[in-house]
């Protein structure tokens, strides 16, 4: 039997860079991460923070670049959104590297993000 779709908007896997910051923080310090897919109603990205909360609000910006005939000079999307699930993904060791463990995040759009120039 093959898995069933849930999502209510269907999902593009890209990676674009991203930046973040929880809405309602009094630390307005921004982290970062990169998406695993985009679609018109949430992301799914991962990050090497761990501090996150299901329930919690981020206000996200992902960069968008240049791409001929549509968006020449690039640019980025911003919006917020509600954290569904925090994913733990383990790292792998590379050379002198130790591994790490980085977040998975799942995050739905509270607004439809909007295009900033």
């Amino acid at each position: 039997m093959g898995r069933s779709y849930k999502r209510k908007y269907k999902r593009l896997p890209i990676k674009l860079d991203l930046s973040y910051v929880e809405a309602d923080s009094t630390i307005k310090k921004s982290n970062t991460g990169s998406t695993v897919n985009v679609g018109s109603g949430g992301l799914y990205f991962e990050t090497g923070a761990d501090v996150f909360k299901p329930g919690s609000l981020l206000k996200v910006e992902l960069s968008i670049p240049p791409t001929s005939g549509l968006l020449e000079f690039g640019g980025s999307m911003s919006g917020l959104g509600r954290i569904l699930r925090i994913d733990t993904i383990s790292g792998s060791c590379t050379g002198t590297e130790m591994p790490s463990a980085r977040s998975g995040v799942a995050l739905e759009f509270c607004q439809p993000l909007k295009l900033v120039m």
